[in-house]
């Protein structure tokens, strides 16, 4: 049987096309949900009328389906599945049970027949499931895949690099382009080259320390020797009038005797 498609048909074609099916399928289907009309003479005149109104229905109906996808695109859904160490999960994640999700999680009902999904999903992970609302026109929903007990870690996006020795704190910091302090080499160069001086200036002090203490050495012990020196002539004078005084004292003891 020939009909006027007045809707989008899988497999039979597009609206305002003229197609021929099967009877059955036509009189039980077709016909009594109002998708198409049979293509008689009467019909037929009307075609193009139709497919003038068809066309205009179908720039609305584009239009509401790409204000769909905007709101549907990127669009998360999440299950936790009992999985194997490979992955592998004990089960399997459905058309029909991502379209339960998105209305549960978001509100859209969605019709499963329209999710471009060959099989199951069977495996944890991310997976970017396509939603065909029109033709021409669709949406990627992500179905994010759990393993039942797996630790769930922070997200690591836009954190800066820590440092673990508390030394490293007080050092000079260069931004990069992303805002995150990274440190610059050339900057531990030159403070290893300025350490380097700096302890050969120490070298150096404290060798002309030394050389000063040893120059106040020399000269202490240069006047301790001369007040030895000093000390020896006070005790050889003293020595020397010890004995003229005795000699004198002989000589009077010799005038006295006789």
């Amino acid at each position: 049987m020939k009909v006027i498609l007045l809707e989008d048909v899988v497999g039979a074609g597009r609206a305002g096309d003229v197609v021929e099916v099967k009877n059955g399928y036509a009189r039980n289907k077709l016909l009594p949900s109002g998708i198409a009309i049979e293509a008689n003479k009467t019909n037929m005149k009307t075609l193009e009328h139709r497919r003038a109104k068809i066309a205009v229905k179908k720039a609305a109906d584009k239009e509401i389906a790409q204000v769909l996808a905007a709101e549907l695109e990127g669009k998360q859904v999440d299950f936790t599945m009992k999985a194997g160490d490979a992955g592998r999960l004990f089960g399997s994640v459905t058309a029909h049970d991502i379209a339960e999700a998105v209305n549960g999680k978001h509100g859209y009902e969605i019709d499963r027949r329209k999710l471009l999904l060959d099989s199951p999903l069977k495996e944890v992970g991310l997976h970017e499931v396509r939603y065909r609302i029109y033709p021409e026109v669709e949406a990627a929903i992500i179905v994010n895949i759990l393993a039942e007990g797996a630790p769930v870690l922070p997200p690591t996006a836009g954190l800066k690099d820590t440092y673990a020795d508390e030394d490293l704190e007080d050092e000079e910091k260069d931004d990069d382009s992303e805002g995150n302090y990274v440190y610059d080499a050339r900057d531990e160069e030159s403070g290893g080259a300025a350490g380097d001086d700096g302890a050969a200036g120490d070298a150096d002090d404290a060798e002309d320390a030394d050389d000063a203490d040893a120059a106040d050495d020399a000269d202490d012990a240069g006047d301790a020797g001369a007040d030895g020196s000093a000390d020896d002539a006070g005790a050889d004078g003293s020595a020397d009038d010890a004995d003229d005084a005795d000699d004198a004292d002989d000589a009077d003891d010799a005038d006295g005797d006789d």
